[in-house]
């Protein structure tokens, strides 16, 4: 059986891949709300407090933080599912995700697992916290039945 990967280490890839996905999404940062002032100025330039408070978040936040979700989702998923076994981050560290046997995990468990950060995320990391105990696995390890080990 495959060595374990510990909390320190699998945190360090996620710091790593969360700077390679910044990138993307800080452009798309950039762009939305370059557009978004651009096009209020020329759309309305007596528009109200209010209104350019609603207008910011249909047209500015929401986008930001779907082509965000979008983005993670891909990133963590496919890269998980390929051959790599990993993102990024894991891959320059020698780490790779695996399912209980050992083997290659799935496309479907990869975007189970991506989506299952989000709720390990949504309870205060502690999700992610749980990766320091026990059998080193965090909640979305547990979740899709994967584990991550050294290569």
């Amino acid at each position: 059986m495959e060595r374990p990967a510990g909390f320190w280490i699998r945190f360090l890839a996620y710091v790593i891949d969360q700077i390679i996905i910044g990138i993307p999404i800080f452009i798309i940062q950039f762009m939305v709300s370059f557009l978004f002032a651009a096009g209020v100025a020329a759309a309305d330039p007596f528009m109200t407090e209010n209104q350019f408070n609603i207008s910011f978040l249909l047209f500015g936040v929401i986008p930001i933080l779907a082509s965000s979700f979008v983005i993670s989702i891909l990133y963590f998923s496919l890269l998980t599912a390929s051959k790599m076994q990993g993102t990024l981050g894991k891959a320059l560290l020698g780490l790779k995700v695996v399912n209980e046997d050992g083997g290659r995990i799935s496309i479907g468990q990869a975007f189970g697992r991506a989506f299952a950060y989000v709720i390990s995320k949504l309870i205060l990391y502690i999700g992610f916290i749980m990766g320091a105990f026990g059998e080193k696995k965090t909640l979305h390890d547990i979740m899709c039945s994967t584990r991550v080990v050294y290569k």
